[in-house]
């Protein structure tokens, strides 16, 4: 098991989960202290969606220990059902940047006046900015652990189809979630009504275009983000084996 571990790249992999904790709770301390003029708090929700977006983080984990530690055909089996559930939750980690909204949806902008100049909003948009950051960097972490494993089963290409099937689909669930405010549970608490939701995309083509738009958009941001990432990963890789030398 311990050497199957370490050649998922632990006990490193466990340090950067330990400092992705750590910032997660300082980030929602942040934000849920930033304060409106009148002394109101409006952020309070996101130790919430914090929460749900380390769901998939710890699905991570559990994956690289059932590949570590479980018999090959009960561990393919484990592995399938653990990655389905992981697939479901994974919106919910790059979902923290339509956050951003809440700023310009709960500051109190006052017309005629340069918002932008005020320290105030500053404090909002920064504190969210960085949960959104936050929200990027977890995702794709636990997105690349599960590509490795991904890679392990199946080859590099088939794993890289891989994360562009999910990021896609993270995109459906990101736009479900902002405004039909579906979440993972009505796939199991309420089906019927989620498809109903999707369906009626469908039935109207202002609405169809938009979906499509605000999609595939969010998807050009995860991939982009996603392979910007992967070559700061990659360069870091090349200067360890440098060193090594």
């Amino acid at each position: 098991m311990y050497a199957r571990l370490r050649s998922l790249n632990y006990p490193v992999k466990g340090y950067v989960f330990i400092v992705l904790a750590v910032c997660s709770v300082i980030s929602t301390l942040w934000i849920i202290n930033v304060q409106l003029p009148s002394g109101g708090r409006p952020y309070r929700f996101i130790w919430w969606n914090m929460m749900l977006a380390w769901i998939p983080m710890l699905l991570t984990l559990l994956l690289d220990v059932i590949y570590s530690s479980w018999r090959r055909g009960t561990r393919t089996f484990l592995l399938w059902i653990t990655g389905a559930v992981w697939l479901f939750f994974y919106p919910n980690t790059p979902y923290l940047i339509t956050d951003l909204l809440h700023v310009f949806a709960r500051y109190p902008f006052l017309g005629g006046q340069r918002f932008w100049g005020e320290p105030y909003f500053w404090n909002h948009v920064l504190g969210m900015l960085l949960v959104a950051v936050l929200g990027l960097t977890m995702g794709f972490v636990s997105l690349e652990s599960v590509r490795q494993l991904v890679q392990r089963a199946r080859g590099g290409f088939v794993s890289w189809l891989f994360v562009l099937a999910v990021l896609l689909l993270s995109s459906l669930g990101i736009y479900i979630g902002r405004f039909f405010r579906g979440n993972t549970w009505d796939i199991i608490s309420a089906p019927s009504q989620l498809y109903a939701q999707v369906s009626s995309i469908w039935a109207d083509t202002l609405q169809r275009t938009h979906f499509v738009e605000f999609s595939g958009m969010v998807f050009a941001i995860l991939f982009i983000s996603y392979v910007s990432t992967m070559c700061v990963v990659w360069i870091g890789y090349s200067r360890r084996d440098e060193w090594r030398n």
